[in-house]
């Protein structure tokens, strides 16, 4: 069925022509009310009439539009009207806004006439402004991945290029680090028993001599190995071809001795991993390392495209520069000092005249539907440089592998 009733910014005034309501109806428009007389009272119309209260409509635009139509009829037409404006309905103006129900009522008067109000807000302008948040989040991360000693232990690109010969065979210095970090690990996984006091120290006092005399085993892989046959336990070897050991393992140990002047990367590495191993003794192994999660929320009149995150995105220049600039015009970021206060872990040189360094993940989006709009909450993570994969975090619409080559493969 449908009806007319000014609603929006129309008015009752007996002159302009009304859509029909609800939103949908596609009848023609029709006048309502009585026009102002001219020098002259009218009397209250009857029969279905309805008029507007002389101080209606009232129009407020705040965090969202929002009107207030009150109108005056025969107490049979405010009860007929009431049952199609329950809250939700969509009502249209003339001026083609759309708005919807949040509440309506009507209130009897004498001589069978009746006031029907109806509250409304807009979907079509005036959506609630955007809201922002940025908290600490405590990464929780391993010893191995903090800053101070992720640089020196974790092999690089550019470590294949840095070579060492051992007998007749070359090793380079990304295997130097890789067995640097297994040697942390062994410290870690060995057993701690009160009573087994000698054992404990003999597994760690070893590890700390290598480590101090810097005497590293290198994992050499074994081209012979047969894994149809049973596998032999690792066999030490010279690196000397005529010396190669012929059981049938899949790695061999070479080891190999680091002097102070063979590599600065080196020395860099085993310093870390005797501090490293320091911390683990005193059961630091999770140290405190900050980072950021970012949350804008925007919110929408009708639903709007999902993005499901998992991927490396850099809130800078999506989030608008009034919620992450000081200065209002994205001349500054509220991240600006975060190297200078805390160069070890946000410095890209670990020293206060360093370049910011934090990587961010986009995560999934949340939407929320509240009365009338959708809150639409998007949510970044930072952290110091390195925590986030790039294997398993690409980067904005970046494909996954296809073939074999397009793998990291590191054995």
């Amino acid at each position: 069925m449908a009806f007319w009733i000014p609603t929006g910014f129309d008015r009752a005034d007996g002159v302009t022509g009304l859509p029909a309501q609800p939103k949908g109806d596609n009848s023609e428009n029709r006048t309502c009310g009585t026009p102002n007389p001219y020098g002259g009272l009218f009397t209250f119309g009857e029969n279905g009439q309805v008029e507007e209260e002389v101080d209606s409509p009232e129009i407020e635009r705040a965090e969202q539009a929002t009107f207030q139509h009150r109108l005056k009829a025969s107490w049979a037409t405010c009860v007929n009207l009431i049952t199609f404006l329950g809250r939700g309905t969509f009502l249209k103006d003339s001026f083609g806004n759309t708005w919807r129900v949040l509440s309506s009522k009507i209130q009897s008067a004498r001589g069978g006439r009746g006031t029907l109000s109806i509250t409304a807000e807009s979907i079509s302008f005036d959506n609630p402004p955007d809201d922002f948040q940025m908290i600490p989040v405590e990464l929780g991360i391993d010893i191995l991945k903090h800053p101070r000693y992720s640089w020196a232990l974790s092999p690089t690109a550019g470590d294949s290029g840095t070579a060492f010969v051992v007998g007749d065979t070359t090793v380079y210095l990304s295997d130097i680090k890789e067995s640097i970090i297994r040697m942390i690990q062994t410290y870690r996984d060995s057993p701690v028993f009160p009573s087994a006091q000698y054992v404990n120290g003999l597994v760690q006092s070893s590890i700390l001599s290598q480590i101090s005399n810097k005497k590293i085993q290198i994992h050499y892989p074994n081209n012979s190995y047969d894994p149809s046959k049973k596998a032999a336990d690792p066999a030490t070897w010279d690196g000397l071809n005529a010396h190669k050991p012929t059981v049938n393992c899949q790695y061999f140990l070479i080891p190999i001795t680091v002097d102070a002047s063979s590599s600065n990367t080196i020395n860099i590495a085993i310093s870390a991993a005797k501090e490293v191993i320091s911390k683990l003794w005193r059961q630091e192994d999770t140290p405190y390392v900050v980072g950021f999660q970012v949350t804008w929320t925007q919110y929408f009149f009708a639903p709007v495209y999902l993005n499901p995150g998992g991927y490396q995105e850099n809130p800078w220049g999506i989030v608008p520069a009034y919620f992450l600039s000081p200065s209002q015009d994205g001349s500054n970021s509220i991240f600006d000092n975060i190297a200078y206060i805390n160069p070890q872990c946000y410095s890209s040189d670990r020293t206060t005249g360093g370049a910011l360094r934090i990587s961010w993940l986009r995560k999934s989006d949340e939407i929320e539907y509240q009365r009338t709009w959708f809150k639409v909450t998007h949510t970044w993570i930072g952290s110091p440089i390195g925590h986030w994969d790039n294997d398993l975090f690409k980067g904005f619409g970046q494909n996954g592998p296809q073939n074999a080559n397009w793998f990291n493969i590191s054995v």
